[in-house]
């Protein structure tokens, strides 16, 4: 399907070092790549619907240039949309950022999306009808994780794969693993990383990238990351 990257750090960094590790996914996801991340306080995205490993990939230009406290990237296998930029991750409304890793019932949620979201789609993947579902749900009753609680359940019954997911609205991370089947490729895990330069970072990634002490989230389980780069995992 796809590989998830996700970065909350307590200053400003770029994604160079984890990229150079990411990327090499990007051998069995090869239908797209992107990063999505905050310049004064506002959601940017770079993406391409190539390869990360193609040679006109500008995937190590990127990486080297952003920097931001919030980044999100994603290597895609497809679902049935073709390989393009607009069907790459991560996507992005208002101030919000999405990456998605598996399949959805595309067509059930579109019919439940208010005009205003149908009219923002872009692409042809069932992630970005999923990302603007998750979305409605959240701006409808004003609570995050109610919203996301309450978008699932309209999810969780109908014909899926794989429902992990990356979320930012610039302040905090919001990653969320789940999956009736293939529970082992559908893994999430996280990292708390400190430097000698007292640059601290929390990672969450589909993959362990490094030999360091990544910790397991649970199936059905959403992590959030704040500002001040305390995290709290629990069962939605």
């Amino acid at each position: 399907m796809c590989r998830l990257l996700g970065v909350v750090a307590n200053q400003p960094v770029d994604l160079e070092f984890s990229l150079n590790r990411f990327k090499n996914l990007a051998r069995d996801n090869s239908d797209g790549w992107g990063i999505g991340w905050y310049e004064n306080n506002r959601p940017k995205v770079f993406k391409q619907g190539i390869s990360a490993l193609s040679p006109s990939s500008e995937l190590i230009r990127v990486s080297k240039e952003v920097r931001s406290r919030i980044i999100i990237a994603h290597v895609r296998e497809g679902t049935g949309a073709a390989p393009a930029d607009r069907n790459s991750h991560p996507f992005y409304y208002q101030n919000w950022l999405f990456a998605h890793n598996g399949s959805v019932d595309r067509g059930h949620l579109f019919r439940l999306l208010k005009e205003e979201y149908k009219q923002a789609v872009e692409g042809e993947t069932d992630s970005e009808i999923y990302f603007y579902w998750i979305l409605q749900n959240i701006l409808k009753y004003g609570n995050i994780i109610f919203g996301i609680d309450n978008a699932l359940k309209q999810i969780i019954p109908r014909p899926h794969t794989g429902l992990n997911f990356l979320l930012s609205d610039g302040r905090r991370l919001y990653a969320f693993r789940y999956s009736k089947r293939s529970k082992d490729y559908y893994s999430l895990y996280k990292l708390e990383r400190k430097s000698a330069e007292q640059e601290k970072a929390v990672l969450v990634c589909s993959e362990k990238l490094t030999e360091e002490n990544w910790q397991e989230i649970g199936a059905g389980n959403i992590l959030i990351i704040r500002p001040d780069l305390e995290t709290k995992e629990f069962s939605v």
